[in-house]
């Protein structure tokens, strides 16, 4: 763990990161019954192509991703999804830029091309595949952008390192039995404590061991193992060493500044300006609140 915690830390750019997940309906789960290595293959391909298009379109140039494939949710069940981190920069030819933005692209327009992509994917695969019925809406979730520090490595390696079920969140086992702690989202996030008969424990767990020599985690665009040492080095050379900060979404820069309704137009808003910068302004409210 030490040994790959200090191989991440070199590959780190000095940047904010883009967490994205993109998770594949349950409909499809079938597939991975009976040919687990195609529907996975397809995932990493539609992802990535999904992104690539975004940022041609966007005209932002390469941009590198570390994807994780997990196939599991908090109960052992199964909940295919990618977990992809995406410096928040691309490289065009050998020139880097940041991207400045809260969030990397919308991501209801993410979902749509995904699932336009996927299916593709699974078409060209097995045409079979694609006669599956499932939902118009598929879900791609952004999570707050990262921002650069000492403790992002520790962050990745809680995607990438993660297992099916640590045993911390076992509570007990007998020969009838197994019982172990585990979030519910649909109930506000719940801790909770789930009993499995053992058969129903082992069939939970192993539906989500990977076909042989399967890779879980892969690196794509200026990342990828053909080239991330050199692009990495162009890009390093040309970053500042000060560690960027995240960017605020306006509505929250917003919030923070501290204002009131005007009360002799009723419809304006008074703001104060010049007095203290947002993290006083911060600092302010959280000192009142």
């Amino acid at each position: 763990m030490a040994k790959w915690v200090q191989r991440q830390q070199e590959d780190l750019l000095p940047c904010r990161y883009f967490h994205l997940v993109f998770t594949l309906p349950h409909e499809l789960n079938i597939i991975a019954h009976y040919n687990p290595s195609a529907l996975y293959q397809c995932l990493f391909k539609a992802a990535w192509q999904t992104l690539s298009k975004f940022a041609k379109r966007k005209r932002h140039g390469q941009l590198g991703m570390t994807s994780v494939l997990h196939t599991w949710g908090q109960n052992l069940s199964q909940h295919i999804h990618l977990h992809c981190l995406i410096p928040a920069g691309a490289l065009e030819k050998t020139h880097w830029h940041e991207i400045e933005k809260g969030y990397l692209y919308p991501v209801k327009a993410l979902s749509t091309v995904f699932r336009g992509k996927m299916l593709a994917a699974l078409n060209e695969s097995d045409g079979s595949f694609v006669k599956i019925n499932t939902p118009t809406k598929w879900c791609v979730y952004s999570k707050a952008c990262l921002t650069y520090s000492e403790k992002l490595v520790s962050y990745l390696a809680r995607y990438t390192r993660k297992g099916v079920m640590s045993e911390s969140r076992l509570v007990s086992a007998n020969e009838q039995s197994v019982s172990f702690k585990y979030h519910d989202y649909a109930d506000n996030n719940r801790d909770k404590v789930m009993t499995l008969s053992c058969d129903e424990f082992l069939h939970r767990y192993l539906q989500h061991v990977l076909p042989k020599g399967f890779m879980r985690i892969r690196h794509y665009g200026f990342l990828a193992n053909a080239c991330r040492k050199r692009k990495l080095g162009l890009i390093k050379a040309q970053v500042s060493a000060t560690p960027c900060k995240a960017v605020k979404p306006k509505v929250e820069q917003e919030r923070l500044i501290p204002h009131w309704p005007c009360q002799s137009c009723k419809t304006g808003t008074l703001r104060l300006i010049g007095v203290m910068n947002l993290d006083e302004a911060t600092n302010k409210v959280a000192r009142t609140s």
